[in-house]
């Protein structure tokens, strides 16, 4: 098994036998796969059966995160055995016994139902204190969470300070794995003081003023009258691609959203392919892309898709695209949960501010390929049931 100097500083807090680890770092750090690897460890070689808890957010976010991390753990060594999976209760049983469970904290009957012995919550600062503190003290060993420190929250305030927690800190610099090309991308947000601060070096951060308010939601609406567009924003390298499906409710002023495409180092024919397999209409729905991306657009326009030009002022970083952002902001956002990267984006989508830490009038230049397409259809789509710019609406 390869491991990184996190998993070094991870098996050395364990060994010393806390009740409680908080793990704590900034991006690629491998703090979840860490703890996976440590896991996948331990519970083969309990004395007697165990059940390990593995718990995130939302079911949607374990499927790309831990459970995907854990197959291939336990592939790398040739120890993955498909008949100890059951898929649907996402329970990995080992030759022992012993029992690693995945389930999310929006599962009730899950958060409050038998005791464990063991319990990792990934991305705990994703989670309610209320939610933690019933996984706690269902647990009778260890507790392990992980997390990026966007800013402090329940597990800062309420175990961080005891005596039988051990904190451990990691960063970038502690996973060796990564491409030089990967370490570049990270430090090449140094300038940006805050992001620098919680993602480059996994420290506290003071993150305030997101853009955007939220809600999540198990599916997407079925009424009929609902207004259907989509909104895609292009990348490449660095940059994802991103296909935004929303519904609109434009009597209560609803946008229910969700995530399809969310990919980098896509061609314009892999485009095409995804949006047929997902069954994307052609010759009807309208999808608003980049206008930046002509070329793009005529390329999936002749593949059938009812693709255009989104209205988008130019420089973008402007009065006006405050203007099209405010505009979103005046209806009710409700965001699939299964959109995971659309609503980390969410989450960290904030304004800009000036060498003094004053607010501008523009967003940051990150966290915004999913956002962008989604305004890029809410905005070009909506606007136009407006009186060419005599614009009335309220900013929620």
């Amino acid at each position: 098994m390869q491991t990184t100097a996190t998993f070094e500083k991870l098996l050395a807090a364990w060994v010393k036998n806390p009740r409680y680890i908080d793990s704590a770092g900034g991006t690629r750090s491998g703090k979840t796969y860490a703890a996976l690897q440590l896991l996948s460890l331990i519970c083969p070689n309990d004395a007697s059966p165990t059940i390990t808890s593995v718990v995130s957010e939302t079911g949607p976010h374990l499927s790309r995160g831990a459970i995907r991390d854990f197959k291939a753990i336990m592939a790398e060594d040739g120890r993955w055995d498909e008949r100890a999976w059951n898929k649907t209760q996402s329970v990995y049983t080992f030759p022992n016994g012993s029992i690693l469970e995945f389930f999310s904290a929006d599962q009730p009957g899950k958060v409050l139902g038998p005791a464990r012995d063991r319990l990792f919550i990934n991305e705990a600062n994703n989670i309610s204190y209320d939610v933690a503190r019933q996984l706690i003290v269902r647990t009778s060993g260890k507790v392990l969470w992980d997390y990026n420190p966007v800013h402090a929250f329940w597990a800062h305030e309420h175990y961080a300070p005891r005596e039988n927690c051990i904190s451990i800190h990691s960063t970038y610099l502690d996973n060796g794995f990564l491409s030089p090309e990967q370490v570049a991308e990270i430090e090449s947000y140094k300038t940006d003081k805050n992001w620098w601060r919680v993602y480059g070096l996994g420290l506290v951060g003071e993150l305030e003023g997101t853009i955007y308010d939220f809600e999540q939601i198990d599916e997407m609406p079925t009424a009929s009258n609902l207004v259907d567009i989509y909104g895609m924003d292009f990348g490449f390298t660095n940059d994802p691609t991103a296909l935004i499906h929303l519904q609109v409710d434009t009597a209560r002023k609803i946008i229910y959203a969700e995530q399809l495409i969310y990919k980098t180092a896509l061609l314009n024919r892999d485009i095409v392919e995804r949006m047929e397999a997902l069954g994307v209409p052609k010759h009807s729905i309208p999808i608003y892309a980049d206008c930046a991306e002509p070329k793009s657009i005529a390329e999936i326009s002749r593949a059938g898709f009812n693709i255009k030009p989104c209205q988008k002022d130019a420089p973008v970083r402007s009065e006006k695209m405050k203007f099209q952002i405010d505009f979103v902001k005046g209806y009710k956002l409700c965001v699939l949960k299964s959109s995971t990267d659309l609503i980390k984006e969410l989450r960290n989508y904030t304004w800009a501010k000036d060498k003094d830490g004053n607010n501008l009038n523009v967003p940051i230049d990150k966290w915004n390929h999913a956002l962008d397409a989604l305004r890029y259809a809410a905005y070009t789509h909506l606007a136009q049931e407006y009186n060419h710019g005599n614009y009335n609406f309220s900013i929620r």
